[in-house]
């Protein structure tokens, strides 16, 4: 059983149309990779109600890992940290190491002369407030430190929203630790690009072939456009033995192609049979 994610995205501007969320889909991308599954991805208002909802919505649903982006920084309206203590009901506290990361942020950026003024102001000190029990990690570019809570059987990472500081944060904090937790199984995948421009009238050929392979699952996405339209289909597996997950992909893949006159692709196995 694939161990769950959600997502959860702080932003207005996202939500008018200003920006395009690039966050989500850097951290979705690698997470399935890790043989994680993203149940939801969902952008919220900095509205302390929406978020408090949104929050404790996602832990009820009990997935490995909830991952909150934006909202850490010293403006006056960022508030995902105080929004996560109310959802969780913990107090907040300033943390000794969070408050020394800060200070550390602020010294690095007026050396480079991208701040006046080193010194840690009561907006800059909010930062380092935190869920009671949390941990916390420096953040190497700008100034929020990234917050790591469990909660239940949860795991929640409150990471920057500037895309180049949660990508730095991400790959050094978090992939480490869902990668140590992660699924003890292998995932691989096929690919048949089928080159019909009608995606309905392979569908019920799709699910024939879905039924008898229960543990695969089957996706299709439209390529190209008009003539040169092309359908690919991605079949994705994870199995705890590597052999028995190739047996299973070829199988289905196999099945697949037979039904639509595809034929199978040479592989490198089946080129070092030919010679024996």
């Amino acid at each position: 059983m694939h161990k769950s994610v959600f997502i959860l995205v702080v932003s207005r501007e996202i939500l008018e149309g200003a920006v395009v969320d690039r966050n989500a889909a850097f951290m979705a991308n690698r997470i399935d990779s890790l043989g994680y599954r993203v149940r939801a991805i969902q952008v919220v208002d900095r509205v302390e109600s929406e978020m408090v909802t949104a929050i404790r919505h996602a832990i009820e649903q009990k997935p490995a890992y909830l991952l909150i982006t934006g909202g850490i920084g010293p403006s006056f309206d960022d508030n995902t940290r105080a929004c996560v203590a109310k959802a969780t009901g913990l107090p907040l506290r300033e943390d000794p190491k969070a408050l020394e990361f800060v200070q550390s942020s602020y010294r690095r950026l007026f050396a480079k002369g991208l701040v006046d003024d080193p010194e840690i102001t009561p907006d800059r000190a909010r930062m380092a407030l935190l869920p009671a029990g949390a941990d916390c990690f420096e953040n190497p570019i700008g100034t929020g430190p990234a917050v790591q809570l469990t909660v239940g059987n949860t795991t929640i990472f409150l990471l920057p929203g500037v895309p180049a500081e949660l990508q730095r944060l991400f790959l050094l904090f978090v992939v480490p630790t869902m990668t140590a937790s992660g699924p003890s199984t292998v995932r691989g995948e096929r690919q048949i690009d089928y080159h019909g421009r009608d995606e309905s009238a392979i569908s019920a050929m799709l699910a024939e072939v879905s039924k008898g392979h229960p543990t695969i699952s089957f996706r299709t996405r439209v390529q190209g456009a008009e003539e040169a339209r092309t359908i690919r289909i991605t079949l994705v597996a994870e199995h705890g033995d590597p052999v028995e997950l190739e047996e299973i992909l070829d199988a289905a893949e196999r099945q697949l192609r037979d039904r639509l006159g595809i034929d199978m692709p040479a592989r490198p196995t089946d080129a070092g049979r030919i010679g024996d």
